[in-house]
């Protein structure tokens, strides 16, 4: 009875020991922003504050749920590449007529401008296939290096 007893109270502090400080002495903190309901932007920036890269994903659970359905449509990767980015900030349009690759299950799609570069990784195979992860850059603007949290 007691080896009972003690087994459920150390699984029951264990189970409330994950607080933001725990897992910040684990983990680097990473700032989200939400973009849309069930799209997540991470940022990286340059020594001088400025965006170097934005990753948007689709985020599996949302406040009304989980989403099965977690690809990017080609109007949604339009939509967010001109409201992060819009066209007069992107610059020329530089990009190739055939802009895509296909490797196996993966599809990256690369759109190319004069000062932003737009990559869309997604799969072919297996189901739900689409568009998953965007990610645009600025090749003109050197990513600082990421701050390791001490541990």
């Amino acid at each position: 009875m007691a080896k009972t007893c003690i087994l459920v109270l150390t699984l029951a502090a264990a189970a409330l020991g994950q607080t933001s400080a725990d897992l910040s002495a684990k983990y680097n903190h990473v700032t989200a922003y939400k973009v849309r309901p069930d799209v997540l932007m991470t940022a990286r920036f340059d020594t001088d504050g400025q965006v170097c890269e934005m990753t948007l994903e689709k985020r599996q659970t949302t406040d009304t749920g989980i989403v099965f359905r977690h690809t990017f449509s080609d109007t949604e990767v339009r939509t967010l590449m001109d409201d992060l980015v819009p066209e007069n900030e992107r610059g020329r349009n530089l990009t190739r007529v055939l802009n895509g690759v296909i490797a196996g299950g993966s599809i990256v799609t690369q759109y190319t401008y004069a000062n932003v570069r737009v990559d869309v990784y997604g799969t072919a195979r297996p189901a739900p296939a689409g568009d998953k992860v965007i990610i645009i850059t600025w090749p003109k603007r050197a990513c600082g290096e990421e701050r390791a949290t001490a541990r």
